[in-house]
């Protein structure tokens, strides 16, 4: 469409697929629960990081690099994803403040389930015809994916709101009745603090 010149189309297509694990890694510690969850996944990173350096020292800048950092960075981000599916579908379905982060979870972890089947037809079958249909399902799923997660924020952005607004309304509070009276109140709802 563009006329991008395939040397560069393929050098960017390599240098998002030696991205993907790290961002992704970095884009699921959103989902964190504790400090320590939050540093094995930054342990992840620097690991997953190194081997793809280990990689592509190995075998150079090209497919056949894609073909072994693809295979673990799916898997990765599959099992890390599924963990955090399980838990906030589990927690939306007793208290719906969860739900967003239900929706996002739910997006990465169906997205890289799929994109598992989509490796193994792409890059291990040597049929063209599997390639061809393998980039369909790649493209399908990208946007059934973008949907949810877009979904997911929307929800989320709504629950950040309402804390907003309530922390807005505890100020107002403070300022009518004064600082005693909303004192306990202060301490029992740490996330609201300013």
């Amino acid at each position: 469409m563009f006329g991008i010149p395939k040397s560069i189309s393929q050098s960017m297509s390599l240098v998002d697929n030696i991205l993907d694990a790290p961002l992704m890694l970095l884009f699921l510690m959103f989902f964190s629960t504790s400090p320590l969850m939050t540093k094995r996944i930054k342990t992840c990173i620097y690991v997953f990081l190194g081997f793809e350096a280990i990689v592509l020292v190995v075998f150079g800048f090209n497919v056949r690099a894609i073909k072994v950092i693809l295979g673990p960075d799916i898997i990765l981000i599959a099992l890390i994803s599924f963990s955090f599916f399980l838990r906030y579908v589990r927690l939306s379905v007793s208290n719906t403040k969860s739900l967003g982060k239900a929706v996002m979870a739910s997006s990465v972890f169906i997205s890289y389930a799929i994109f598992s089947i989509v490796y193994i037809f792409y890059y291990l079958m040597k049929n063209e015809q599997y390639q061809g249909d393998a980039e369909l399902i790649y493209y399908l799923i990208s946007i059934v994916s973008a949907i949810l997660m877009a979904i997911g924020i929307l929800i989320e952005n709504k629950r950040f709101k309402k804390l907003g607004e309530l922390k807005h309304t505890r100020k107002e509070l403070a300022t009518i009745y004064g600082e005693k009276k909303v004192a306990a109140f202060k301490k029992d709802s740490r996330f609201l603090n300013s």
